[in-house]
């Protein structure tokens, strides 16, 4: 995610680097825990029952948030 500055009078072409002042790159928010259902869904891919694409399809997911559901999961092991 991106936070972008523009000087006074906002964006405009006709000044150096469109009066651009800074970007600033900032970190993805951390992910929130999945609902119960969600977290019934990750256990069912974690366990092969279902595919991770199946398990993400079925709640209109990303299969990514069901990988960090399950790697929060692991790390909450360690502890």
């Amino acid at each position: 995610m991106k936070s972008v500055a523009y000087g006074i009078g906002g964006y405009d072409e006709t000044k150096p680097n469109n009066n651009l002042i800074e970007v600033i790159e900032l970190p993805d928010p951390p992910q929130q825990p999945l609902s119960q259902v969600g977290a019934l869904a990750t256990l069912l891919v974690v366990t092969g029952v279902l595919t991770l694409e199946d398990g993400a399809n079925a709640l209109g997911l990303q299969p990514e948030q069901l990988v960090a559901e399950a790697q929060a999961w692991a790390v909450a092991q360690e502890v």
